[in-house]
Order: C-alpha cells, then sequence, then structure tokens
C-alpha cells in the first residue's frame, strides 16, 4: 500500500482526467472490447491486402525481434497482437476498405497533463521493463535495472498504473486493511497487507508517448512475502493490454514518473484486465 498527501495543490488534475473514453477512440483506436482478462481474437493477417498488409507484417517482424520464448512462452501470440494493435492504430477499417489515420502524434508532440493526485495506490510488484508503440510505429523497449528495479503502482479510483523511478518510499506504518488500497491489496496479493507507506508523486508534467503494449514485473503475490523489499528472485509475469490503453511519461532520460491508463484497463486477483 501508498498513501499520498504530497502533492501541489495547483496540480489536481490527474492524467486519466485527460483521457476520456472518447478521447481513447479517437487517440488510441475505435471497437474496444472489454472481455476480462483475455484479449480478444484477431483475425488472420491473410484478410489484408497492399500496404495495409506490408505494414502488419514489417510491424509483426518488429515485434517478434523482441517477444521471443526466452521472456515470453506466447512470443509468437504477442508479437502477433502487437502487430494487429500497431495496424488498427495506424489504418482504419472503413466501409471502402482500410484508410491510413495514424492516431498517434510524432514523439515529443502528443497531448500532456500534470499528473495530479493519484490517489491512495496498491502496490502490485516492481517494474521490470515496458514497451509501446510509438507515434511512428516503432516498438519502443524501456529496461529497468533487476537489482533496483521502481515500484509498479494500481490506482483503483483512476484505473491507472503508475511507475516513479527513483522515487523511495517512506517508512512502514501499521496499514488499514479496511481502506480501499488495503482491500486491493489483499485482492491482489491473496494476504493482508504489512505495511502502509506515504511516497512523494513528482510535481511533473507527463505526455502521451504512445500505444501501451506489454509489462513485465516481478510480484510475490499468491505466497507468503518476499523479504527483499526489491523483490529479487521473485516470479516474473509479462502482461500484454488491449487496445486503447496510452502510455503516458515525463522528459528525462529515465522519465521520474510513467502511467499507463485508458481502454479497459482494470485489476483483479488474476491480474491486470483489459
Amino acid at each position: 500500500m501508498a498513501r499520498n498527501p504530497r502533492y501541489h495543490p495547483n496540480y489536481q488534475t490527474a492524467v486519466t482526467q485527460l483521457v476520456t473514453a472518447a478521447d481513447a477512440k479517437r487517440l488510441l483506436g475505435t471497437g474496444l472490447k472489454c472481455q476480462g482478462i483475455h484479449l480478444p481474437d484477431d483475425p488472420s493477417p491473410s484478410t489484408l491486402s497492399g500496404r495495409v498488409a506490408e505494414f502488419w507484417h514489417a510491424a509483426y517482424e518488429n515485434a517478434n525481434r523482441y517477444y521471443n520464448p526466452d521472456n515470453d512462452p506466447d512470443a509468437e501470440k504477442t508479437a502477433k497482437k502487437t502487430a494487429w494493435k500497431s495496424t488498427r492504430l495506424f489504418f482504419r477499417k472503413t466501409v471502402g476498405g482500410w484508410r491510413l489515420a495514424p492516431a498517434i502524434p510524432p514523439p515529443g508532440q502528443g497531448p500532456s497533463s500534470f499528473i495530479g493526485n493519484p490517489g491512495d495506490l496498491t502496490q502490485l510488484g516492481v517494474c521490470i521493463e515496458y514497451t509501446y508503440i510509438d507515434g511512428d510505429a516503432n516498438l519502443q523497449i524501456r529496461r529497468f535495472p533487476k537489482q533496483d528495479p521502481p515500484y509498479l503502482y494500481w490506482s483503483s479510483v483512476h484505473r491507472t498504473c503508475y511507475v516513479f523511478p527513483g522515487m523511495k518510499p517512506g517508512k512502514c506504518e501499521a496499514p488499514d486493511p479496511w481502506s480501499t488500497a488495503g482491500r486491493e491489496f489483499k485482492r491482489w496479493a491473496q494476504r493482508d497487507p504489512e505495511c502502509s507507506r506515504v511516497i512523494d508523486v513528482p510535481e511533473v508534467s507527463l505526455q502521451l508517448m504512445g500505444l501501451f503494449d506489454t509489462v513485465v514485473y516481478g510480484s510475490d503475490k499468491w505466497h507468503d512475502p518476499n523479504p527483499d523489499d526489491r523483490m529479487v528472485g521473485s516470479q516474473e509475469y509479462i502482461h500484454q493490454v488491449g487496445d486503447g490503453v496510452g502510455l503516458w511519461q515525463a522528459q528525462g532520460a529515465v522519465p521520474p514518473a510513467i502511467a499507463f491508463t485508458g481502454g479497459c484497463m482494470d485489476m483483479e486477483e488474476r491480474g491486470l484486465i483489459h
């Protein structure tokens, strides 16, 4: 659990308040399908032709260079999902066929918002790496040192995941197991929370960088807690989100704040859902 009373009063517009359902459709794709933890099936790429088919195969080859069986047993399925997400992001299917319609501005030119107050957060684990599709249709990969990864937090109020690299939580205090964050932690980890810590959320502006694709995180959920605060050696999970989830981050070689939000994002004991 993490409590967050420390934020500037002028920055109370949370990033998710910038992205309404209409914005998500306009910026990140239409036809969002909310089907729980499992992503809906995509059609065969053989249904595509011309430049759309060429785009899909190029996106698949790009994703396939990263998503491999060494770090994902479902690597081929993951790469195909990424290719379809890229295709739906840059093309729109109309009555007359597919038409080019890029939804993400070039890097550095997207909309922005102050991060605001994310409210009390549930610690899901540590963030090891994440990927997103940028405005040039490139798959961007960001990794953190496995010996000192930042924490991955969930806001049930804003249905958003946050990462604050460089932020050190406060001391362990007695948690309130009946608070929203306490109940969410128990639902996620299947055990009562042991600590509540105050964190300082950076007072920074977040910019839309692209369409979020996957997150790799380490977690000690479902079993005895890992005594290592950085969860080194914990079980690693790779999670691919559905359409409409945006990647927002602050400027910097190591962004002080990162958020992924939108689409059908939610959390339950089985994991993050769509």
